[in-house]
């Protein structure tokens, strides 16, 4: 003997097309948007050389840190103004050093963030304007509350003078 599933309303399986239908325009969206990334030519954040800049920018920012660090105490040790020059001179360049790798460091990984931001405005917009040039569903008029004669005129008409 063999069964047939008996769906327990047409509601149901309207419901379960749409779902499939939603699920694969998200996935074609998706699909979409990996194509147009591509096709945009941006590198991969995660590239070789962005990284190298990022570990560079981090070691100046520490080699800095710790030269500054060495200067103070070597420009202390000593009364000779040629030894406080010396250590003036390596505390400076410890600065420098610092402010260099600090600024490799917020350009290299800000550029992976922004990037990604950009690339996801633009699909949002991208899709906002699919949206608003779609064509709108007719509304149908609200049915009417029962001892309220509606003679025609839908709710969203203002009111007869």
């Amino acid at each position: 003997m063999t069964t047939t599933p008996v769906s327990s309303s047409p509601a149901a399986g309207q419901a379960d097309r749409a779902d499939r239908t939603d699920e694969t325009e998200r996935v074609d969206r998706a699909e979409r948007f990996v194509r147009e990334l591509a096709a945009l030519k941006i590198p991969d954040p995660a590239a070789a050389r962005a990284a190298l800049w990022l570990r560079l920018g981090g070691l100046l920012m520490l080699a800095g840190l710790v030269l500054g660090g060495l200067a103070f105490p070597l420009a202390h040790a000593t009364d000779s103004p040629l030894g406080q020059g010396d250590a003036l001179a390596l505390g400076l360049g410890g600065v420098a050093a610092a402010v260099v790798g600090g600024a490799l460091f917020l350009r290299y990984s800000l550029t992976g963030f922004l990037r990604f931001w950009l690339a996801r405005q633009s699909f949002d917009l991208d899709r906002l304007g699919e949206r608003l040039t779609a064509p709108a569903p007719a509304l149908a008029p609200a049915p009417a509350h029962e001892g309220e004669p509606r003679h025609g005129v839908t709710r969203t008409d203002p009111a007869p003078r």
